[in-house]
């Protein structure tokens, strides 16, 4: 039982005495609302210090009215064996023994002086947490008294009720707390894996490119996975970055107590975490072509593999992009993966990259991604770039997580730019003709200085 309820406890007890003119005044409650595991009742408040511990509770049948009787019963001496609480909230002696079926329980007669005896079950919502046993030797109860008597107890339910469930939330942080250490040095075990065989890719790439001439036909590849490893490498530092943040840890708060939202440590912790390379402070002027150049040739390769045919028209005469390097390349390498991914062999990919004055969002280049795959049902594509969300593509047999398009819209509108979805297909290049497939439209906003070297 925390101080906080203690005190309140005690001030409404205090309440009975001062304006009722209650003695004694015994608050028994059950010990699983005082950190116990049993259903007990035990004495937590006596004015008055006179307490029974009652070692049994039970309910019983009052032939002479509809309600039931609460029976308490103490293993204590000198104490009788049962007293009965009438439903009415009267205290009633028991008979030294208990009466058989036929036999006549007591009525308690309003001139009697035990009939100022007063029981009242501290309850809320029909959860019941004690018992308010009190009494007065100079008059009996009235409607208007017992009233009180009744909204203290439920006050007193009330406040058990939230402590508990206070109790319930905290040990519930901790476990989840403790949940969340275990995943972050999980987390921090995979790294520590992972850079070993990406550190060896790295070394083996550097290899092959320094052993192969720059005529040899498998130079590519060997540019390829070099290039590859280089990103992994970038992804891997993000990574990191994020986890060292410690953002499970929650380390402003103590181990007991859930972090207080209205604490000034809360509201210095990071907003989101820096899982997304870039941001639109570090956009930038750039060379859309050398950008694309690189992933293009990656996708040329696969899609030979794939027996897909890509064809790739871009303008000579681009303008500059406003953007962030790093986030472009995964941007635009989703796309093309995703139209790689989901067009089956003998199929046809175009991408086409040129000028494009958008009424809403002004002069910028597009890059245009045409496919003649299994394309996307009207009813999906408002959805499209919802994270986690794959449509009638989760019940086929490709693969996927669903998250590929959500992080290609995020890092490009966090550029300035947008991506847009069309299907069937809506290529530029009237030369790309298919009535299966989908077009995705990466545009990005046309920097006004020439690019950065």
């Amino acid at each position: 039982m925390s101080s906080e309820l203690m005190l309140l406890c005690q001030e409404q007890v205090a309440l009975l005495e001062n304006t009722l003119g209650a003695s004694p005044v015994v608050v028994y409650l059950a010990e699983t609302f005082l950190g116990g595991n049993d259903h007990k009742l035990v004495p937590a408040i006596a004015k008055p210090d006179r307490r029974v511990a009652w070692d049994e509770v039970s309910v019983r049948s009052d032939r002479h009215s509809r309600a039931p009787q609460i029976q308490l019963r103490s293993a204590e001496p000198n104490r009788p064996d049962t007293v009965i609480l009438s439903s009415v909230g009267h205290l009633l002696p028991q008979q030294e023994e208990d009466p058989s079926p036929d036999e006549e329980l007591p009525i308690e007669d309003e001139e009697d002086p035990q009939s100022y005896q007063l029981v009242m079950p501290i309850m809320h919502d029909n959860i019941a947490v004690g018992l308010l046993v009190t009494a007065r030797a100079d008059k009996p109860w009235s409607e208007g008294d017992r009233s009180l008597v009744e909204q203290i107890a439920h006050t007193m339910a009330i406040a058990c009720i939230m402590e508990q469930r206070q109790q319930w939330t905290e040990r519930s942080y901790r476990q989840q707390k403790q949940l969340q250490i275990q995943q972050h040095d999980l987390l921090h075990d995979w790294l520590h894996q992972f850079r070993n065989p990406l550190t060896a890719l790295q070394i083996f790439g550097k290899l092959l490119v320094k052993q192969l001439p720059s005529d040899d036909p498998r130079r590519s590849y060997a540019d390829s996975i070099l290039r590859e490893s280089h990103r992994l490498q970038d992804l891997f530092q993000d990574f990191r970055g994020a986890i060292d943040a410690d953002p499970f840890l929650l380390p402003q708060a103590s181990d007991g107590d859930p972090p207080n939202p209205d604490s000034p440590a809360s509201a210095e912790a990071p907003s989101a975490l820096p899982l997304l390379p870039g941001s639109p402070e570090d956009n930038r002027s750039l060379n859309l072509g050398e950008i694309l150049d690189p992933l293009l040739s990656s996708a040329s390769t696969l899609a030979q593999e794939r027996h897909v045919n890509l064809e790739v028209q871009c303008c000579d005469t681009l303008p500059p992009i406003q953007g962030n390097r790093r986030s472009l390349v995964e941007a635009a390498g989703n796309l093309i993966d995703n139209a790689l991914k989901y067009t089956p062999a003998g199929g046809e990919i175009a991408v086409d990259v040129r000028p494009s004055s958008q009424p809403e969002l002004g002069d910028g280049v597009a890059v245009t991604i045409s496919d003649s795959g299994v394309g996307i049902p009207p009813e999906d594509q408002t959805k499209l770039f919802q994270r986690r969300f794959r449509g009638v593509q989760a019940e086929g047999e490709i693969p996927g997580t669903g998250l590929g398009l959500a992080i290609a819209r995020d890092l490009v509108r966090q550029m300035g730019g947008d991506i847009w979805v069309t299907s069937p297909p809506q290529h530029p290049n009237p030369s790309f003709e298919s009535d299966r497939g989908s077009s995705f439209v990466l545009w990005l906003p046309q920097a006004e200085a020439p690019p950065d070297s």
